[in-house]
């Protein structure tokens, strides 16, 4: 008896504690850099489409080739430069007690575009949490990206978004937030395994969704033999950068300029033909007779 009345008097368990609330969004420095590069750029962008016109209507072609390849780069500069500055004021993730709100990038593919959507998503309404790693490319210059997505229970999907293995994003660490997710929908984190992605089968809607079949599951094994082959080709372009630039300093060394053209080309002039240079220069003094 005396037992019993001991157990009845125990303390109740304390009930269980509630998540924090977290806020993923990008930081002030960030956006007020790129708003900054924004700004610093876009005067110049502007003016580009006023010269080029000027040019073409007044005939002027000399040089209007190489200005047109400027406004081109220019102009590719610029897109990416706002998709990173509407990504960093747009994108927000923040898990409350009950529900996550999220805008994230309406657009497929690993690039988010100009285009957001808004979600406000209970906890209890997430059916799956899932995450994969994409493989693009080959052994040469491979990418790989975890990517995560909410699958609802009504059977509709959220992508959350991806991250470079090699260069994770510290404001969006994507399978963090997957995971954290999961947990507060009382789930476990489902990882999909392996996958090579082509670049034309996911740019140009050969499918479309997330997480379709792909081009076949890839082995642990195989994506570190990629990642060694990737190191090797990297090690052999730094190798060859750094010959060319000994070889063109032994150049200018050996052979010193002694023309208008730049150091290394006329080094490479006089040893590949000494003799016309030597017959010019020694043809001169005759006609001054």
């Amino acid at each position: 008896m005396a037992d019993v009345a001991v157990m009845g008097d125990a303390p109740a368990a304390a009930p269980a504690k509630k998540p924090e609330r977290t806020v993923y969004a990008a930081g002030g420095g960030r956006k007020f850099a790129f708003s900054l590069v924004f700004l610093l750029l876009l005067p110049f962008f502007v003016s580009l489409p006023p010269m080029l016109f000027w040019r073409i209507s007044q005939g002027h072609w000399h040089g209007t080739l190489g200005l047109v390849v400027l406004a081109a780069g220019f102009t590719f500069i610029m897109f990416l430069v706002v998709i990173e500055l509407m990504h960093s004021l747009m994108t927000r993730i923040e898990l409350g007690d009950t529900s996550v709100k999220m805008t994230l990038p309406a657009g497929r593919g690993p690039t988010p575009i100009v285009r957001y959507r808004s979600h406000d998503i209970p906890y209890d309404q997430i059916k799956a949490v899932e995450t994969r790693r994409e493989i693009y490319g080959g052994s040469v210059a491979p990418v790989l990206l975890q990517g995560a997505r909410l699958i609802l229970k009504d059977d509709s999907t959220v992508k959350l978004g991806y991250v470079s293995e090699a260069n994770s994003d510290p404001c969006f660490p994507y399978p963090e937030i997957a995971q954290k997710l999961a947990e507060r929908a009382g789930l476990q984190l489902e990882h999909k395994g392996n996958v090579r992605r082509s670049l034309q089968k996911k740019y140009f809607g050969l499918k479309k969704e997330f997480l379709a079949e792909a081009a076949g599951e890839v082995p642990e094994a195989e994506i570190d033999a990629l990642n060694k082959s990737h190191r090797k080709w990297v090690m052999r372009l730094i190798g060859l950068l750094v010959g060319l630039v000994v070889l063109g300093i032994a150049l200018d060394i050996i052979f010193p300029p002694s023309s208008g053209l730049p150091p290394a080309l006329t080094s490479i002039t006089k040893l590949v033909m000494p003799d016309s240079t030597t017959a010019s220069t020694t043809a001169t003094p005759a006609k001054k007779k």
